[in-house]
């Protein structure tokens, strides 16, 4: 599957740079001549004071990106070695078990996911599809009825058929053919729905659902969060205006009602599958009470990633203020 049109990548601190570049640049830095402000130290004393302190600095840049190297390293292997002792191997009946531990689990999950480019590892859409039939497969796998999928520009959309093909593909090999889950996927700013088991294209939302599914999954993108509040805050403005709705009645009850019913309620847990905590726009009406989980320099959508939030969220006390 190949993509034509430009893909704009949120801001991200994808770490580029290794401890060779490091050290060169250093290198370079500590030999470059000062800059012409510094001229007016013409003495040997102050030259010999002026290298001295960007030695000192430089030093402790270079000893900083030695640890910061070394401990990413140490989490690489951390992350690879808990993927094989913790790889579910597609067996539902594993994912239970590891569920059956703990003592709640979310009802409501939100992903953070990054579309790579094409030439990274499981990168470009491919990637990013085979990753949420992945996450569609665990969800399922341990009881949880809601599963919201966010991309920064909600790329997937262009492809619905053949992500609910590639679903449906997962859930074979997890469940059997004759035992295929069935689920739904809602897209709230393309207002359409579709089913695992009707091959229509879409279907409205308001339409009653033809069948009971067992997941229930909501494509996110940047334009559900902050430019939807914007539409909003601009529809119930001209209501006011117009005398159709009064003021004392745009409450925050009134506000979060709307916003549900534009892009969902918000979840329990909210992971984030990057290298850093980064939420890239993600609705933040949605995210008051969430719980947020995220590993540093996890780059990969990873079972022992998912299980590990999931064992967060267990233990987590949420209390709710006065």
């Amino acid at each position: 599957m190949s993509e034509s049109s430009t893909i704009k990548h949120p801001g991200n601190t994808v770490r580029s740079r290794n401890i060779i570049t490091v050290f060169n640049s250093i290198l370079r830095n500590l030999f470059s001549s000062p800059p012409d402000s510094d001229k007016e130290y013409k003495s040997a004393t102050n030259e010999i004071f002026y290298l001295l302190n960007r030695a000192i600095l430089l030093s402790i840049f270079f000893f900083l990106a030695v640890y910061k190297n070394i401990q990413y390293l140490f989490r690489r292997m951390g992350s690879r070695i808990s993927t094989l002792a913790y790889y579910p191997s597609k067996t539902p009946q594993l994912i239970r078990e590891d569920v059956s531990k703990l003592s709640k689990i979310p009802k409501r999950v939100s992903c953070i996911l990054d579309l790579r480019d094409d030439e990274d590892e499981n990168g470009g859409v491919d990637g990013l599809i085979s990753d949420i039939s992945e996450l569609t497969a665990w969800s399922i796998s341990a009881g949880i009825p809601n599963l919201t999928i966010y991309e920064f520009n909600g790329t997937v959309t262009d492809y619905l058929p053949t992500l609910r093909r590639y679903i449906k593909k997962n859930l074979s090999i997890y469940f059997g053919t004759d035992a295929i889950p069935i689920f739904s996927i809602w897209v709230p700013h393309e207002n359409i729905i579709i089913y695992s088991t009707d091959e229509s294209q879409t279907v409205h939302p308001s339409s009653p659902p033809p069948h009971q599914v067992d997941l229930k999954i909501t494509i996110l993108s940047r334009v559900d969060g902050k430019p939807t509040i914007v539409e909003l805050t601009k529809t119930m403005s001209e209501l006011a205006l117009n005398l159709e709705l009064s003021v004392k009645d745009i409450t925050t009850e009134l506000i979060d009602e709307e916003l549900v019913t534009l892009v969902g309620h918000e979840p329990d847990l909210l992971l984030s599958f990057g290298p850093s905590l980064d939420l890239q726009d993600y609705p933040p009406w949605h995210i008051r009470l969430s719980e947020i989980y995220w590993e540093p320099d996890n780059m990969y959508v990873d079972y022992a990633v998912f299980l590990r939030a999931l064992q967060k969220y267990s233990n987590c006390k949420i209390k709710l203020g006065k």
